[in-house]
């Protein structure tokens, strides 16, 4: 009889560890539910209730043993087992609770931002913290019938909804360019739950938009709304508001944000709006003067390219002029833009790290530091910025800046296992793994190198282009390890003879470090003797350097090529030194005599440097020639020259003395005369300026170009494009 007695009390007991356990996790979902109302009312961390619904479910173990046991354990009686499981189970829950949540921000959800005025005034706002934005992806919104005069509105509607949704600082969107599904979802779902794509079409001139917003994983729709009308920007409007109401944070004391219409932040012109779509700023603020938006995406791409430091000065002048047609970081970013464009620095650092902390992963906030920090070499910060930037936000462009900043900190084992964490987050990963390969090849590990690149070439065999650059520099790393010694040959600054740009390599480790000004620093692997490799070759063209040496050996220009899926494009860098740096000085401070001098000795140094030549053509010109000569020589050749069949025209007037010059497309640049018929211009010094004259009047201009791998001018080359009459 006494074991079905025993069998009886064991199930009272189990009953009554039943009954009671089923109280505690509603209990525990109520004190959750009284939390989770708690953190929404003061604008605290999310994470506690993840962090607390942890505890409940890591203490279960312990809390059965204990219900069950209860009567002996109260009166202090331990046995071994739960002597071991009990502060094994609490170990065990604090470490999980450290590696889940360590680098979570536990505080408030907001945080107030001090910042000054344009007039001087201090002011606070509360704004959300980055951590705590919804983050999510728009993709094309797709035509459901063929039409030309709207197919700009693919893109052009993401853009524009884009822009307006940046308004809101409780939200993070980003534009990307993918119309195909199943990419849409494996790009979306490395770092969202959710994204953003619609279709449209136009009948009887009523506009039919519709949005959706889906799951990340599978693109199943979890909301969707459709507008009609005839104003495409009113819809806009409209799916801004749907989008915002759907994904935005229902928190009491969430900040809200004004939302202005897309019309008084960008244009109200759609033509302009179609050539902005397309990138064609210049053709945007031709449609409409006060477009400030394009001015500063055009001046943003002028600083990041050096195409030209007069075009920089101009358009950063018109963005800071029309500002008010912005929302407030935009009007933020103009002043950026400004600062940037008159080399100053300084101010430029102190505002961009002001408006990080409003956007600590805004892409133009970020790169603009990248920017500065690259130009004084400051490592440390650069790298660190990046770690933040990931640590804030992951998405596509910190993951890109996290890889690289362990590049150049030379970690590349952990490189190496942050690429592999992400990956076990996608197991059908075609992407992802080749992001190993400049890694491998700088720890010198030739085979997992191999490994990837032949898994690149085999998943990708249309990359060949681009894919033949490393086979190449994985041939030669493995016959010829890379040493530091061995890289301090590639040292020094060049200069791009097609625009201002320059670029600076140092080493460092074993690899070769490059500034562009204006962007950020890339990290280069040797692939031959006296040459160099950088790029991905799934997401962005692979370069290669090759560098040309004198008769005494020395680097003296690199031979860049830019390897894209189906082309390859050549650019040239010449390399500077103390001679020329003096020189151009000189020449830009008009004082013509030293700069003679300075010319004379830099040319000597660098006698394949074909565009000293030139310049110093300008200065024994300009000296033999009074000024009233030379101005009137200047307005001889103003004017407009076209060609009929032909939409870009060149465009030449004087302004303060000085011949401008500028065609579409182009960016605006200072021409200098090395004779009466002759420019150059040192924004671009690989071309040559002509003008031809009959009975003493111009009456067509076409240009000259300098050929690097011949070594000489081709004269009137691309005569269909380049012979143009005066109008």
């Amino acid at each position: 009889m006494a074991k079905p007695e025993a069998e009886k009390n064991n199930y009272k007991k189990w009953k009554q560890v039943a009954q009671i356990f089923a109280a505690y996790l509603v209990g525990a979902w109520t004190f959750l539910e009284f939390v989770d109302w708690i953190l929404s009312r003061y604008s605290l961390s999310p994470y506690w209730v993840e962090l607390l619904l942890w505890v409940f479910i890591g203490i279960i173990p312990s809390l059965l043993m204990y219900l069950f046991h209860h009567e002996r354990i109260n009166q202090k009686s331990l046995r071994l087992r739960e002597k071991i499981i009990f502060p094994l189970n609490i170990a065990v829950l604090a470490i999980g609770l450290y590696f889940g949540f360590g680098t979570s921000d536990l505080g408030a959800t907001t945080k107030a931002v001090e910042y000054t005025t344009e007039s001087g005034e201090k002011r606070t706002a509360l704004i959300t913290k980055e951590e705590f934005r919804t983050g999510f992806y728009i993709y094309n919104f797709e035509p459901k019938a063929s039409d030309s005069a709207t197919a700009w509105l693919e893109y052009g509607i993401p853009l524009l909804l884009n822009e307006d949704l940046l308004q809101n600082k409780n939200l993070k969107p980003d534009v990307i360019f993918i119309d195909n599904t199943a990419e849409k979802v494996k790009e979306a779902s490395y770092f969202f739950d959710f994204y953003i794509d619609g279709d449209f079409e136009v009948t009887d001139s009523v506009i039919t938009l519709n949005t959706y917003i889906r799951k990340a994983k599978n693109a199943q729709v979890i909301m969707e709304k459709t507008f009609k009308g005839k104003d495409i920007l009113d819809l806009i409007d409209d799916a801004t508001v749907f989008v915002t109401q759907s994904l935005d944070s229902d928190e009491f004391n969430n900040p809200s944000y004004l939302d202005l219409p897309i019309k008084e932040i960008t244009s109200s012109n759609l033509k302009a709006l179609e050539y902005f779509r397309y990138g064609d700023y210049e053709n945007a603020v031709k449609e409409d003067s006060t477009f400030a938006l394009a001015y500063l995406f055009d001046g943003r791409r002028n600083v990041v390219y050096s195409r030209s430091k007069t075009q920089e000065q101009s358009l950063a002048d018109k963005a800071y002029e029309y500002r008010q047609r912005m929302p407030l970081q935009r009007q933020s970013e103009a002043l950026v833009l400004r600062y940037l464009a008159y080399d100053q620095f300084e101010e430029a650092e102190k505002l961009v790290k002001i408006q990080l902390e409003v956007d600590p992963n805004s892409d133009t906030y970020n790169n603009t530091l990248k920017n500065i920090y690259g130009r004084t070499k400051n490592l440390d910060a650069y790298t660190q910025m990046a770690m933040d930037a990931w640590d804030n936000q992951k998405d596509r462009e910190s993951g890109l800046s996290m890889i690289e900043a362990g590049l150049i900190q030379e970690e590349y084992d952990a490189v190496i296992k942050q690429i592999d964490a992400f990956s076990l987050l996608q197991p059908n990963d075609d992407v992802l793994f080749a992001f190993k390969l400049m890694p491998e090849l700088l720890k010198g590990d030739i085979e997992a190198a191999r490994e990837i690149q032949e898994k690149i070439k085999l998943l990708y065999p249309d990359l060949e282009n681009k894919t033949g650059v490393y086979d190449s520099a994985i041939t030669f790393l493995g016959k010829n390890p890379a040493k530091g010694k061995d890289l301090q040959k590639f040292e020094g600054e060049y200069r791009s003879e097609s625009s201002e740009q320059t670029i600076t390599l140092w080493p460092k480790g074993k690899a070769v470090l490059k500034y562009t000004s204006g962007q950020r620093i890339r990290v280069l692997i040797k692939a031959g003797d006296f040459s160099l490799v950088s790029g991905h070759p799934l997401i962005e063209p692979v370069q290669k350097y090759e560098f040309l040496r004198d008769d005494k050996g020395n680097n003296y220009v690199v031979k860049y090529e830019q390897n894209q899926a189906d082309v390859t494009d050549t650019f040239w860098y010449w390399k500077l030194d103390e001679t020329i740096a003096e020189a151009e000085s000189l020449l830009q401070q008009r004082q013509l005599d030293n700069a003679k001098t300075a010319y004379e000795k830099a040319i000597q140094a660098n006698p394949k440097h074909y565009y000293l030549k030139t310049a110093l053509d300008h200065i024994n010109y300009v000296k033999g020639m009074d000024s009233t000569a030379l101005s009137n020589q200047l307005k001889e050749v103003t004017g407009t020259y076209s060609k009929e069949g032909n939409e870009s025209v060149r465009k030449f007037w004087v302004e303060d003395g000085r011949l401008m010059y500028k065609r579409d497309g182009v960016a605006g640049k200072e021409l200098l005369p090395i004779s009466e018929t002759s420019y150059i211009s040192m924004s671009g010094v690989q071309i040559k300026y002509e003008f031809e004259y009959e009975d003493g009047k111009v009456v067509a201009s076409y240009v000259w170009r300098f050929n690097a791998e011949t070594m000489s001018w081709e004269e009137n080359f691309m005569p269909e494009i380049n012979y143009l009459l005066k109008d």
